[in-house]
């Protein structure tokens, strides 16, 4: 980070807490704690240093407070922290010993320090042996089981070679399908006219060490894969409950094999939903989307952990098909960010040998396919979770017929909507009402600005409806898709949904600010000032504000210690 990129972070403070601007590549401490000594504050600094280095590197921003919005009420700055010695406590305090770099900005409300913090090779540890490691916004424990894959995840194992494994362990008919898939794709026709041997040459799959886990993975015999890569294996799971399974099935075939065989298990347990469109046409929807099915077990299998021995699982449960794959997130990718963040492959070869021959371009790639399958056939979006030794994807098996149906509607009228509409309107059926801050969550942007963008234009295309005005509005669906949420029922519910959400809303602008005013509130709520001031007694009432002044210099202020909404 550079000192312009710095002001322009700081600058976001303004419409950004600094928990919300953190990330697994960015962190910010207030430094000047009175409950912490001036040793513990180094103690806890370098566990952050080590965290980041054992991640991707990242930067550490003193002088700034979290859960504040605002850069005067935020920045408390670091006026007497001696850089020199701070860059020693860190250096002699870590091992392998992290060298950082430090740059400094002076802004009016204080001195800001901002630690660059480059990427280790693992693993470090404080020098009384403390290892951490960043994950999303966290600094996590660095276990063994994480340090093994920490190490692995700097090596491609599917690029390795296996000595005892020759040409012959290869399955012919497999070689064979990989040829037919590139005569499909008709990308790369001079490699049609090679030997087999030439032809694995060609792709790296094999090389003269001889025969790679990646080769071994796609071509390979059964027996040899048992022998040889016994970590490759999926178990299928039906569950019937969160606690008893009644179906299973292992499969150990090479990978385009293995995922056949996934979606034929999958076949007969899919339920169907009739949804019936604008007319007399009808159309069936499996509770199981086979492209999003299929396109998450191939991010599994090229993804995963091949240094780990453990498989990938396949759980159908009733209301969601779960996968789960050895192997954290890596390349700063989090369950928070997963959907806009760029390609990382922990297994280059693998995963390049599955877009040279086509494969991964007949399937689709990329987690916005899986969002955008799933939502346009009624489900809710994907769920990621990720503690750092795996990674589980959650795909929706229950379809909303009605959200189905408006989709295709809306694409027959000529007025499709976006993977983002698409996700903001899910997001209100599930939650109501969404502000910019619950958008940019659910559409996993950085900036609430973008997300602001996206709710703003909803309105305008008449899916939405406003509460309340200015940075904290939050929108509804309109009267005319209130139907996609039968819950929402009539008027005075909606009614009572708005007065809640605008209570929920001067609360937080309370706590921000520290004190409104009745034309601010009216303003931020859109209410009229005989509505304002039954909701400001309700505040009252309860506990949570009180009035200071009279005439035109009266205004409301958070009432301290009172519990949230």
């Amino acid at each position: 980070m550079t000192p312009d990129e710095l002001r322009v972070l700081l600058d976001r403070l303004d419409h950004s807490t600094a928990d919300e601007l953190e990330s697994q590549r960015l962190e910010f401490k207030a430094w000047h704690d009175a409950d912490a000594t001036p040793r513990e504050r180094i103690k806890t600094l370098r566990e952050s240093v080590v965290a980041f280095a054992n991640q991707d590197g990242g930067t550490i921003v003193l002088g700034v407070r979290d859960r504040v919005r605002g850069r005067t009420q935020a920045i408390q700055g670091v006026e007497t922290l001696d850089i020199e010695r701070l860059r020693r406590d860190i250096h002699e305090g870590t091992q392998p010993n992290i060298l950082i770099d430090i740059l400094e900005v002076s802004e009016p409300e204080g001195r800001i320090v901002a630690l660059n913090v480059p990427r280790g090779i693992p693993p470090h540890t404080t020098s009384s042996g403390v290892a951490k490691i960043r994950v999303g916004k966290e600094s996590r424990p660095l276990t063994g089981p994480a340090i093994r894959s920490l190490i692995g995840d700097r090596v491609d194992r599917t690029a390795q070679t296996l000595a005892s494994v020759g040409i012959d362990d290869l399955d012919p008919a497999q070689i064979a399908r990989i040829r037919s898939i590139l005569r499909e794709s008709d990308r790369y026709p001079h490699l049609l006219e090679s030997t087999d041997e030439a032809l694995l040459t060609d792709l790296q799959l094999l090389n003269e060490d001889g025969v790679t886990l990646a080769a071994l993975l796609l071509l390979g015999r059964t027996q040899a894969l048992r022998k040889h890569a016994p970590q490759h294996e999926i178990t299928l799971l039906r569950w019937r409950s969160d606690a008893e399974y009644d179906l299973r099935r292992d499969l150990r075939e090479p990978i385009l094999s293995a995922i056949d065989a996934f979606q034929e298990w999958l076949e007969p347990q899919q339920e169907l939903t009739t949804v019936r469109q604008t007319g007399f046409e009808h159309r069936e929807i499996p509770s199981i989307s086979n492209l999003a099915a299929r396109e998450a077990l191939l991010n599994a299998v090229v993804h995963r952990d091949y240094f780990q021995s453990s498989a990938i699982f396949a759980r159908l449960y009733p209301e969601r098909l779960e996968l789960t794959s050895p192997g954290g997130f890596i390349g700063g990718v989090t369950a928070a960010n997963v959907l806009r963040h760029g390609p990382v492959h922990r297994n280059p070869l693998l995963a390049e040998t599955m877009v040279t021959i086509g494969y991964v371009n007949r399937v689709g790639i990329g987690v916005d396919r899986i969002f955008d399958e799933l939502l346009r056939a009624g489900k809710g979006p994907p769920a990621y979770r990720s503690d750092g030794t795996d990674v589980a994807l959650s795909l929706p098996t229950q379809t909303n017929a009605d959200f189905a149906r408006l989709v295709v509607d809306e694409d027959r009228a000529g007025s499709p909507l976006s993977l983002d509409d698409l996700i903001v309107l899910r997001g209100t059926m599930t939650y109501e009402s969404l502000d910019r801050r619950s958008a940019a969550d659910l559409l996993q942007l950085p900036d609430q600005a973008d997300a602001a963008e996206r709710l703003v234009s909803l309105r305008r295309r008449g899916y939405l409806a406003p509460i309340g005005r200015g940075p904290h509005t939050a929108y509804r669906l309109s009267d005319r898709y209130a139907f996609l949420v039968p819950s929402l029922g009539p008027a005075w519910r909606q009614a009572l949904l708005e007065q809640d959400r605008a209570r929920e809303h001067v609360l937080a602008a309370l706590q921000e600010s520290g004190r409104l005013t009745n034309a601010e509130i009216r303003e931020m709520t859109g209410f009229s000032r005989a509505k304002t001031l039954r909701l400001l007694g309700d505040l009252r009432d309860a506990g949570f504000a009180e009035l200071r002044g009279q005439g035109r210099s009266a205004h409301y202020v958070p009432v301290e210690n009172s519990p949230p909404s």
